[in-house]
């Protein structure tokens, strides 16, 4: 998941939220006997996180259900996203969860692995159907072996288009208008660069922020031919990734990025394109509405274009984003899989869904017809992107995805794109490091 995104998220307090009136947040649960027993509706809560634009989703969604099912009452609570990491770390354990937990994809299998999720039933969807009506990498973080855990609801993107200034292009004369390949990509992004006394003040290409260098490398790779996870080994001391690593370090030798002033550290890819100092970016869609409110003129200036790949498709490697899980502890686990099933599954649903929330859909049915007009309607800088998510792949089930992506890939080849080390000692380092964590 972007850091940035978390970071920003982390702004917020705690919130409660109930739909009609509702019960204290923090009270007991009534079991289902003693709800029956007293005529009175059936509780459903929901955990998610502190978002504004997923929250006005979720409860316009919970209020439709409850107009379609009067004997269910929904609760909605919802956490800044420090306290929502710990708040289930804590309760899943003491089984004192909600019915309903909105997981990011890359958590959904260590929950799991701990016997506190629920399995999708088949009557809600069977994996194969599953894997047939969601994408790939969006599905792929809730398959736990052979069980399905859960339905994502968002496409998470990092990788396959990149922002570009039009006004800045127009400025100094390129045609922004796609690149049939790397040279001539690096051509128009060293013509928007701008070097004064030796010293970079715009970058032609924003790319080494921590999710653009992780997700930018494994996606190469495997636009190269290669596959860096097999059966639980991470390999990238390789052909593939010598050619990866060349190209990334290209970027830097053509002058179109300085990562020593360019990085998570300063001159983030998010802060430094909306406040121009970047003229392309490589950074998810989320970033656009995000940013837009405070830096209009930019946001009006900006569209996504689709990358160069070195393949022959443009694969890339993608997370599983936020869906929805059902607890194991849960005792109305019927009505949970109902309202998943409701909200996730019904095209109609998911696309209000995203709409609200902002985001790229999971489901497929979402990317085609009148379902894409409306998207591209409201998100006109989707549009490059619903072309590229069949290209998406499962970045792979890691013990602990962040670590890989921040604490080994993203420090590592920045190391290297600064002249800290060497090519195959980096591709060394990743591989057993990596390796280590499984």
């Amino acid at each position: 998941m972007n850091r940035k995104k978390e970071l920003l998220w982390l702004c917020s307090g705690l919130c409660l939220i109930a739909l009609l009136l509702s019960a204290c947040a923090g009270g007991n649960k009534a079991t289902t006997a003693d709800q029956e027993t007293a005529g009175e509706k059936k509780t459903l809560r929901i955990w998610t996180h502190q978002n504004i634009s997923f929250l006005d989703g979720y409860n316009a969604l919970a209020e439709e259900y409850m107009q379609l099912h009067p004997e269910v009452e929904i609760v909605i609570e919802s956490f800044d996203y420090d306290t929502f990491i710990q708040t289930l770390q804590t309760s899943l354990p003491a089984k004192t969860e909600a019915d309903i937990l909105t997981l990011f994809g890359s958590w959904v299998c260590s929950y799991a692995e701990g016997e506190y999720l629920d399995g999708v039933p088949e009557d809600v969807i069977s994996v194969a159907d599953a894997k047939e009506q969601i994408f790939d990498s969006a599905v792929g973080g809730y398959i736990c072996g052979d069980v399905l855990f859960g339905i994502p609801q968002e496409f998470n993107i990092e990788y396959g288009a990149v922002l570009v200034n039009k006004n800045i292009a127009e400025e100094v004369g390129v045609t922004v208008d796609g690149w049939a390949d790397w040279d001539e990509f690096i051509a128009d992004a060293k013509k928007m660069a701008v070097v004064q006394d030796g010293v970079m003040t715009r970058a032609g290409f924003n790319f080494t922020g921590s999710d653009g260098i992780a997700t930018m490398f494994h996606s190469l790779y495997l636009q190269n031919g290669g596959q860096y996870l097999t059966d639980g080994t991470y390999t990238v001391d390789t052909t593939e990734g010598r050619k990866t690593l060349e190209l990334m370090k290209s970027f830097i030798d053509e002058g179109i990025n300085d990562p020593l002033l360019f990085n998570d550290e300063e001159n983030w890819v998010g802060d430094s394109y909306f406040s121009e100092t970047s003229a392309i970016g490589l950074v998810g869609p989320w970033v656009v509405p995000e940013y837009g409110g405070d830096y209009p003129e930019v946001a009006e200036a900006t569209v996504y274009v689709p990358l160069p790949s070195v393949g022959p498709e443009p694969v890339f490697a993608a997370a599983s984003g936020w869906g929805m899980s059902v607890s194991a502890n849960s005792e109305v686990q019927d009505i949970a899989w109902d309202f998943i099933k409701f909200a996730a599954l019904d095209a109609e649903n998911a696309l209000e869904w995203n709409l609200a929330s902002g985001t790229l859909p999971a489901l497929k049915a979402v990317t085609e017809g009148e379902y894409a007009a409306e998207l591209v309607q409201k998100f006109p800088f989707f549009e490059p992107f619903l072309d590229l998510l069949e290209y998406g792949r499962y970045e792979g089930q890691f013990p602990d995805r962040d670590f890989v992506w921040y604490e080994v890939a993203y420090p590592r080849v920045l190391e290297f794109l600064q002249g800290i080390r060497n090519l195959d000692e980096t591709l060394t380092t990743m591989e057993n490091e990596v390796q280590g964590s499984f």
